[in-house]
């Protein structure tokens, strides 16, 4: 399935709107249709590369949403 996601490519950089391939949902794991999200201060600070962390990164881990699909076991 392909997603629109902003996505983090270097710290201090800007966020860009990229088309993610996403992968159907695994045993443990449930797919959500983000209906909004933040970007909370743990997300500005990785942005900052105050928090180091893996890039390519998409932020905005607090979201909002329905359930759209469960893995199966």
């Amino acid at each position: 399935m392909r997603v629109r996601a902003a996505v983090l490519d270097e710290a201090g950089g800007r966020m860009r709107p990229t088309e993610l391939e996403l992968d159907p949902p695994r045993g443990d794991e449930v797919l959500v249709r983000i209906a909004a999200t933040g970007v909370c201060a743990s997300d500005a600070h990785t942005r900052s590369g105050r928090i180091p962390s893996p890039l390519p990164a998409v932020l905005g881990h607090e979201g909002a949403g329905v359930v759209a699909a469960v893995g199966t076991r």
